[in-house]
């Protein structure tokens, strides 16, 4: 008879736990600010407490600035021990086991949570996470104190009647950090070998045993928790940990808990390596480590789960999800009933969940009278035959850029046929969703189809016009909604392949990055996980910025520009690093000399590289909320802006059309310089590079994930991928790979984890990305051992659709136009601001909600719309219209009189050329044309500065500086170019420009012998 469930545990101390089920320190966040024991946290405890043998309390800190996240409970003051005594009572009073974890986050710890301190870690280096403070290294007496302060938690503990302390040697905390390779690379008894690096995990576990001999703590539990792997190179690999453990277990603690995220997890590292470590685990244990009990974690939820668990060779389990939604886990499951996954939107009370806590475990709760009621008709449409009135039905699919004309046709009992007319789409977002969401629906006879990654809107307007064409015909769509979707043939095929060039990303980088390979000779095969190319290229307002004067010059400029030359000239060359004096000393000269001519010549737009460069420098210098301030590389800005005229004419020998008629200033670009393709956002870039890598032999391979960089004698020369039907890819390169896949900003929780600049990242914050931009190209090149620069800085874009975040809705027109008007009726902010003072204006507003008023004259300013465009917004509700200004403002729910007033108020600041208000210095048009129009609007994500470290040749560079060999990176992947804000034009000043530096770096530097 195997392990049971219910089986007692003797552990070494003499304890006895009366089954095998710990519950699994979970992150609560509900001390007080100082680290006391609240009311709350008592109350969710005992709640849990009672079927569990031991409850483990989460992560308590032994050092006041060793906090890695907010409300985390201390330990480090004997102030702290009464309130720990009522937490550990809680806990025993139901007959559970009291455990305590004590850690310390080293280099992790969080200057925000910890008085603005710099964290301390074995080594000066910083963790390969984006804006991760360099730490201070210990000193020898600090690392001799270090392991006091947890012998001194282990006596607080005891004295707090704790029945035991799991040491917190995981989760990239501080006794991990001794042992990383990565993390320590002191020279000391501490550091170097690996017998040096475990010194610290054995010396704390000594100090914790010593204390409870010296209290003469009987019975007192002795735990040791860790992390099997670390990505990182060089990191910790499992061979490291089981010679970690089998140490330890020389000392005999009562237990080892590994921390992962399945009990069945299988190496990070070595991701072809399918073996479950718990395996690897047994194999190379000692006879000592055998003898201890080993807690599996991770996944485990139901009862057949943790029997499977038990079986593989965990002698305990730590559950820990599961005990949110159920408080009586064990009891329920030895019952054998089902144990939910998800907690109802009520249960916050009933459940005894800590008001932080349920706002970080929202992917957890759901309505569930909702859920059942779609459940049950669900169930119950699955089971109804459709009958259609056969016939063509012409309906209408809503697009990115209007309603597509569409016919189906029906039988009595099928759908036949499906087109639809795109001819007024963007054909490079959409060109997969007209190509196989019909094909799809057609083959299985169903509108339950996955919407196509990167068409979103397009596909389900697709979906939706045939849903109506479906109501035509007599019958319910959702019969068809409720049909199984089509089955995925999987495939565990292994395709290999060797090419000169692999680029990672099919957007406006990785394009330019591939063209530029090809014209040096070399051959290229493009990775895209999405089914469309573009990225975000496409979805852009498509304007470039690059100093033309020749062709600037034949344009006047517009008032205000006089004054900010003015206000350049009188700037504190002071404030300029010396290094860039020189630039700055040029700028002065050209402007003194153009201001003290511009009376005896027409007037013209000034402009220059070296004043480009200036501007943008400056313009990305930011402050974060600890008031650091973060600058540009230099040689990066200058190496755009000396040579994005060039990227402007390569892109027209590339087959761009730029519109020479005007020069328009992109929001928060603070200068006319703007180069705009003819045709509406990116797509005019994707359609001419995507078309010359095609023609010239190069390969894309969509719905194809990189997942892994193939790193050997130090370089990169190759990835490893896998298509959406599980076939693996792996790709030889002779000369290396491109990352180009765009930054991070449709990943929310890697936004709020690096976030240093914003007050908060709300949870449902949108973003103008393409969802497909979620930092991949960031985790790739982290596993290469890449630095980070400038993580913690995003941009918002302030005018963006609430609804979904997209730019290009409603009526968007240039600064010069815009009135923003908050749901007050008022201005508040000077539309020319950049974009984060624009932002942090909006944020600031009732519900972050304002409004761009326009006219029927600014109206036909109006970015990438149509009338068929417009006339479907009005519908929607995405713009707003009415014949007088009354009447629009009783459509917002405004006070009327204040926002006629502001807008009259308005229109006389244009008449005069001034903002009194808010000294805004450009304007175009007044708003007195009915009819008259809204676009609801609010900040949403947009750029994100930070990224891998790049060189001036994009080579991507280690943590010591120096570039790895084979691996380059361009766009918004890579950081250091604009700090702290970036202007507006200059992203795609950025990817076009080192994209096809990269490419040509690339092409020239072999990392194999061909």
């Amino acid at each position: 008879m195997g392990k049971q469930l219910l089986d007692s545990v003797t552990l070494n101390s003499g304890v006895v736990l009366k089954n095998r089920v710990l519950m699994a320190p979970m992150t609560i966040q509900s001390a007080y600010f100082d680290g006391s024991v609240t009311t709350e946290m008592i109350d969710y405890y005992r709640f849990r407490s009672g079927d569990a043998a031991a409850v483990i309390v989460e992560s308590c800190f032994v050092e006041d600035n060793g906090r890695g996240f907010p409300g985390a409970i201390g330990i480090d003051t004997d102030d702290k021990i009464a309130g720990l005594r009522r937490l550990a009572e809680a806990i025993q009073e139901k007959g559970s086991k009291a455990i305590l974890q004590l850690y310390h986050a080293g280099r992790m710890a969080n200057p925000r949570y910890n008085s603005g301190d710099k964290p301390i870690s074995a080594s000066p280096v910083a963790a390969l996470r984006p804006d991760a403070a360099v730490p201070r290294e210990m000193t020898a007496i600090q690392v001799e104190q270090m392991i006091e302060r947890f012998g001194e938690a282990t006596r607080r503990a005891i004295e707090a009647g704790f029945d035991g302390v799991e040491i917190h040697g995981a989760n990239t905390y501080l006794l991990q950090q001794f042992f990383s390779p990565h993390s320590n690379r002191r020279q000391d008894k501490w550091g170097g070998s690996r017998e040096n690096r475990v010194k610290f995990p054995v010396e704390v576990l000594k100090k914790v045993q010593d204390v409870v001999q010296e209290q003469d703590a009987k019975s007192f539990i002795i735990g040791y928790r860790y992390s099997p792997e670390e990505i990182e190179e060089p990191g910790i690999r499992f061979e490291d940990t089981m010679y970690l453990l089998n140490t330890l277990a020389e000392y005999e603690p009562d237990y080892v808990h590994v921390s992962m995220n399945s009990y069945k997890r299988t190496s990070i590292v070595n991701q072809d390596d399918t073996e479950p470590l718990i395996d690897k685990y047994l194999k190379m244990q000692s006879d000592k480590l055998a003898k201890i009990p080993h807690i599996g974690v991770g996944s485990i939820a139901q009862r057949q789960d943790a029997e499977e668990a038990l079986e593989m060779g965990y002698e305990l389990l730590s559950v820990g999800k599961a005990y949110l939604v159920e408080p009586n886990w064990t009891e329920k499951v030895m019952n054998d009933e089902k144990i939910e996954s998800f907690v109802d939107i009520h249960d916050q009370q009933p459940l005894h969940i800590p008001s932080p806590l349920w706002k970080v475990m929202d992917f957890m709760i759901l309505d569930k009278e909702e859920e059942h009621r779609k459940y049950e008709k669900l169930k119950a449409l699955q089971n109804k035959k459709v009958a259609f009135k056969p016939g063509v039905y012409h309906v209408f699919a809503k697009g990115h850029n209007g309603d597509l004309p569409m016919e189906v046709e029906l039988s009595e009992t099928e759908i036949l046929r499906i087109d639809v007319d795109d001819s007024s789409e963007s054909e490079g977002i959409a060109n997969p969703v007209f190509e196989r969401l019909p094909r799809d629906i057609i083959e299985g006879q169903t509108l339950n189809v996955d919407v196509i990654s990167g068409a979103t809107v397009t596909s389900e307007g697709i979906v939706e016009g045939i849903a109506e064409a479906i109501k035509q015909a007599g019958e319910d769509p959702d019969v068809l909604r409720a049909r199984p979707k089509p089955v995925i043939q999987w495939s565990n095929e292994t395709i290999e392949e060797t090419t000169d060039v692999v680029v990672i990303g099919t957007g406006g980088a990785g394009l330019s990055a591939a063209a530029s390979v090809l014209e040096a000779g070399k051959s290229v095969i493009m990775l895209e996980k999405f089914p469309a190319i573009g990225g975000n290229t496409i979805r852009t307002g498509g304007q470039v910025n690059a100093p033309e004067p020749s062709w600037q010059n034949s344009f006047s400029a517009l008032a205000g520009e006089k004054e900010t030359l003015e206000a350049m000239l009188k700037h504190d060359i002071g404030e300029i690093d010396t290094e860039y004096r020189a630039d700055f000393e040029i700028v002065q000269q050209q402007i003194k000399a153009y201001l003290e001519d511009i009376e005896n010549q027409p007037a013209y737009l000034f402009d220059s590289t070296e004043f480009h460069r200036i501007q943008t420098y400056i313009g990305g210098k930011r402050k974060d909320r600890n008031g650091t301030e973060i600058s540009g590389d230099y040689q990066l800005v200058k190496t755009l802006t000396d040579n994005v005229l060039t990227s402007v004419k390569w892109l027209t020998d590339k087959g761009v059309h730029f519109d020479r008629s005007v020069v328009d200033m992109p929001v928060g670009a603070l200068w006319r310089r703007g180069h705009k393709p003819m045709k509406a956002q990116g797509l005019e870039y994707i359609e001419s590079l995507s078309g010359f890598v095609k023609q010239h032999q190069g390969r894309i391979m969509n719905e194809t994930t990189a997942e892994k960089l193939i790193k050997e004698n130090g370089k990169i020369v190759g990835v490893e991928a896998r298509k959406a039907n599980g076939t693996k890819i792996k790709l030889h390169t002779r000369h290396g790979v491109i990352l180009a896949t765009g930054g991070f900003g449709a990943n929310t929780q890697m936004l709020q984890q690096y976030n240093t600049y914003w007050d908060y990242i709300p949870d449902d914050i949108k973003t103008t990305n393409s969802p497909a931009i979620t930092g991949d190209g960031i985790k790739l090149g982290l596993q290469a051992g890449a630095d980070l620069v400038g993580m913690g800085f995003t941009q918002m874009m302030p005018i963006s659709d609430p609804k979904t975040g997209a730019l290009f809705t409603g009526l968007i027109v240039t600064p010069s136009n815009f009135v923003f008007i908050n749901k007050q009726g008022k201005r508040f902010v000077n539309e020319f601001e950049s974009r984060d003072v624009l932002s942090k204006a909006a944020l600031e507003q009732p519900d972050s909600m304002f409004y761009i008023i326009a006219d029927e004259n600014i109206k036909a300013l109006a970015m990438n719309t149509s009338e068929s465009k417009i006339k479907h917004e009005l519908e929607d509700g995405t713009l707003i219209k009415a014949d007088t200004l009354e009447a629009l403002a009783e459509k917002l729910y405004i006070d009327v009189s204040t926002f006629v007033s502001t807008i009259e108020r308005y229109n006389q600041f244009v008449d005069q050329g001034h903002d009194d208000d808010f000294n805004k210095n450009a304007f175009d048009l007044k708003i007195e044309k009915a009819p008259f129009y809204a676009t609801p609007r609010k900040p949403a994500i947009h750029h994100t500065m930070g990224g891998l470290r790049i060189n001036t040749d994009t080579a991507v560079l280690d943590i010591d500086g120096k570039s790895i060999e084979g691996l380059y990176a361009a766009g918004e992947v890579a950081g250091g170019i604009h700090a702290g804000n970036r202007l507006g034009g200059n992203a795609l000043a950025d990817i076009f420009t080192f994209g096809r530096i990269a490419g040509q770096q690339a092409a020239a530097h072999p990392v194999v012998e061909e």
